[in-house]
Parts: C-alpha cells; structure tokens; sequence
C-alpha cells in the first residue's frame, strides 16, 4: 500500500475522537457513555498498530518522544498547573513531588496505595508512547525467532492479561501506564495483523458489518471496558466486543470514504478527515475544556436531551478551535 495516507482511517479517527468528546459529555453513568467507552479508545490503538512499522530504537525513540511524550508532558501541565493554583493550596516540596510522581505515573486515575494524583486525559499520550516501544521490541523479537502468527497472537494475549492483572487485581499501577500497554499492545498487534494479512473490513461484505454489529450489541452489553481505569470486566468478552465495535467504525469510515465526490455527503467525508488528521490536536483541546462546565449550564439544562445539545456545541467548540489554530 505504500505510503500513501488512507482517508477512511483518518474517517475512523475522526469518528473516534467525536465519540471521546460525547462519551465525556453524557452522564455517567449511562447506557450511552457504556456504549461508547467499549470500544472508542481501542479504535485508535487499532489504527495505531495498523499504521505502525517496525523501526531502529533511535528512530523510533526520537520519533516518539516529539510526537508523544513531549505533547504529554505540555498537556499534563496545562491541566495539572490551573488545577493547582485555584485549589489554592501553597506551592511546597511535597506539591512539586507529587506534581512530579503525577506525571511519571500518567495514569488516568489515581494511583491506589500510593497517593498519586490522576494526569488527566493526558494519560492516553503516554500509554502510546509506551505501548509503541513495547510493541517495537515484541516485533523485533518475533521477526528474530520467526514466531508464527498464531503463537505471537497467544504471547500477546498472555502479556495483556498479565499487565492488565497486575493493575486490576494486585493494585499496582506502572510508571507510564506501562501495566496498561501490555494491553494496549495486544490491540496494536491485532490492527497490524490486519494489514499483514490483508483483513481489512470490505463495505462489499454488508453481512459481515451487521454481524460485527450484533456481535458488538451483545456482548458490549455483558462485560465493561474503561482503559484509564484499567477496568476490563470480562476480559475475553470486553476485548472482542471492543474489536466488533472497531470493525463497524472502521466498514462505516471506508463506506463514507466512497462518498467524498457526492455534492452534500462529501462535505461529511471532509469533515470527518479532518477530525481524524487533526485528533491530537482536537484532543489536546478537549483535554483542557475540562474547566467548562457542559453538563450543567444553565442554558442547557432547561433543554430536553441536554446531553445531546452539549455534546453538540462541546463538539463544535473543540473542532472549531482545531480547526482555526490549522488555518492561522
């Protein structure tokens, strides 16, 4: 396939990146956001693992640290430092310490046991920053003992339980997420695959995509997923749910892709390729918006489905500012 930048995965991105804006906007809990949250965050390590091409440590590491952990650390900031001054509290050695742990932990939640404050929204840079590596070094290690497709899918299924177990059941939380990315991981390896052996959905296969659909209904509906809190209830069943409900983002990107010469509907596909080509920046915004109150304003809530009216107008608000900051 070459080089050349494929519009449906930008699609399933731009797709994505609105579901993490919704998802934050609804109330929680609810079916909604339970909907959302099983499969809105494996949809871009998917496409990260499909994207991703093994490459030498400097390259990858240099590559990695301005793409990813760079923008972590300014984001993290620019949620931590506000927090910090309107809670107060005096700027002491034990405030900076734990300003510093904050950021060396990058979980998305608090640290159990250990009293380490969550980073915010920003945990998502760090997890892939992670996860990047770690797969890297299990690529290379595949590549070198010629381990079959079958075996590398069974190693990265233990690692992932295994990372997951130790957070989830013994309470211990790694430094950049490190524990979460062995999940994470197995995600990364399943979109590679898909591109190693060409199963990419087909909008030709409608039966296929229904079935992803029910799939998806079902089992979304018997287990739960929350990555920043490393919840995974029902491990087997969360996990294909969360694919089953990739599938389907991933068949309707390629669908709307076909529409991008249609008069109306095309404008939807250009929409949505800038939403998925402009996601981090859409994210970085949306991670700092947190300060708005959009479930409560007064406005809103004199409205039926405030929650939808929000999510619209947060939506709008995020994009519109990425968008204005790529054409300044």
């Amino acid at each position: 396939m070459g080089t050349k930048r494929l519009d449906w995965i930008d699609i399933a991105k731009g797709i994505a990146i609105i579901l993490v804006i919704v998802g934050h906007t609804v109330t929680n809990p609810s079916p909604l956001r339970h909907a959302i949250f099983s499969f809105h965050m494996p949809v871009f390590f998917i496409l990260a693992g499909y994207t991703f091409r093994p490459k030498p440590w400097r390259e990858l590491v240099s590559g990695s640290v301005s793409r990813l952990l760079v923008p972590y650390v300014v984001l993290a900031l620019a949620w931590q430092v506000p927090t910090f001054l309107m809670s107060g509290a005096p700027l002491t050695g034990s405030a900076l310490t734990g300003g510093l742990e904050t950021l060396v932990f990058a979980s998305g939640v608090d640290v159990p046991g250990l009293g380490v404050a969550a980073v915010g929204m920003a945990w998502f840079l760090a997890a892939l920053f992670t996860s990047r590596l770690l797969f890297n070094a299990l690529l290379r290690l595949f590549d070198g003992r010629e381990v079959g497709v079958a075996r590398q899918g069974v190693v990265c299924a233990a690692i992932a339980f295994g990372g997951l177990s130790v957070s989830r059941f013994l309470g211990i939380y790694l430094p950049l997420d490190l524990d979460l990315s062995c999940y994470i991981v197995l995600l990364m390896w399943i979109g590679y695959t898909v591109r190693q052996r060409g199963l990419e959905p087909s909008v030709d296969k409608p039966l296929l995509f229904i079935g992803a659909g029910i799939v998806w209904l079902v089992l979304a509906a018997l287990s739960g997923l929350e990555l920043s809190s490393r919840r995974a209830d029902g491990f087997v069943v969360a996990t294909i749910a969360a694919l089953a409900g990739s599938y389907c983002v991933c068949w309707v990107s390629m669908a709307v892709e076909k529409l991008k010469e249609a008069p109306v509907l095309g404008t939807l596909e250009r929409g949505l390729v800038f939403c998925g080509q402009a996601s981090l920046a859409i994210f970085a915004i949306h991670a700092v918006d947190w300060f708005i109150p959009w479930q409560t304003m007064p406005l809103l809530m004199t409205l039926p489905a405030s929650w939808l009216f929000a999510s619209i107008i947060r939506c709008a608000c995020d994009i519109g500012l990425a968008y204005v900051i790529k054409k300044a």
